[in-house]
């Protein structure tokens, strides 16, 4: 007996499913994907920005004071504020590569992004992670490690108080740990794109990136040569016109029982150590 032929169709795979898949994958997953590498690399290099700033905020501590009352007073020309050391990041740290003059000495006066920032940290249509000065925030302190024996025999000393009236004060701050805390915030928190990829019950707020630098150091001398002698003078007794007066006539009245040439002896004299200039090639 023969078997009735078959009135269907034998089946064939669907042109073009392939490709349909294909769109779909790069849709919904593949694009995502690309825009999340390209935004984490940013991140990354924003990341690395705020350690650089941390360690650089650290640093100026370190060589610059920020004292108050009589040392202030004495020595201000040698000493930077909290706020200066935050509007230099701002200036000489998170700036436009394309910047030619990004160190300038009104740069601690800053209370712009006055040199642009990076070109990179901007999502796929050009919107800045940075926009706003309030997004940098800083916090610069000098204090005394818990477990110093020499911090604490330098504090002891630091509590004499010598007034003014004899036109030197009282020793430099024992402050010898410098520590900076830096927070760039709620970094890219305008861009549009990140936000209709963000998928989370929240909004987007941007990201917050923060680092920290400490720099231990022997409280050693700031700002140069002639300023150091300038800060100096103003601690030395001898060093003033009262005190090489006390100590002159000191010296006449015992002359006949010294024998070192009054001449020879240079009251007051101040020279600090400094590195020869055949090291700092």
């Amino acid at each position: 007996m023969m078997r009735p032929l078959s009135t269907t169709r034998p089946q064939r795979p669907a042109q073009g499913q392939a490709m349909v898949e294909l769109l779909v994958a790069a849709l919904f997953f593949l694009v995502p994907l690309f825009l999340a590498i390209a935004a984490i690399g940013k991140f990354i290099d924003l990341q690395h920005t705020a350690d650089m700033s941390a360690r650089y905020a650290a640093w100026e501590r370190t060589v610059w004071y920020d004292a108050s009352g009589d040392f202030a007073k004495f020595n201000k020309p040698n000493s930077k504020s909290a706020a200066a050391i935050r509007a230099e990041i701002a200036a000489r740290m998170l700036y436009d590569r394309k910047a030619t003059k990004v160190i300038q000495d009104t740069d601690k006066t800053a209370t712009t992004f006055v040199n642009g920032t990076s070109t990179m940290w901007e999502d796929n249509e050009g919107t800045p992670y940075l926009d706003k000065f309030a997004q940098l925030d800083s916090k610069v302190t000098s204090t005394s490690p818990k477990k110093d024996v020499a911090g604490k025999v330098l504090s002891i000393i630091g509590k004499v108080k010598v007034g003014s009236w004899a036109g030197f004060v009282p020793p430099l701050p024992s402050n010898t740990l410098a520590v900076a805390n830096v927070t760039l915030k709620n970094a890219a928190a305008t861009s549009g794109s990140y936000q209709r990829l963000w998928s989370q019950s929240t909004a987007w707020n941007g990201i917050d990136f923060k680092a920290t630098g400490a720099i231990l150091s022997n409280t050693w001398s700031n700002n140069g040569r002639d300023a150091t002698e300038e800060t100096l003078e103003t601690m030395v007794p001898t060093a003033q016109t009262l005190g090489k007066t006390v100590v002159r006539a000191a010296q006449i009245g015992i002359a006949k029982w010294d024998l070192t040439p009054p001449a020879e002896i240079d009251i007051g004299r101040i020279a600090p150590d400094v590195v020869p200039k055949d090291r700092l090639k």
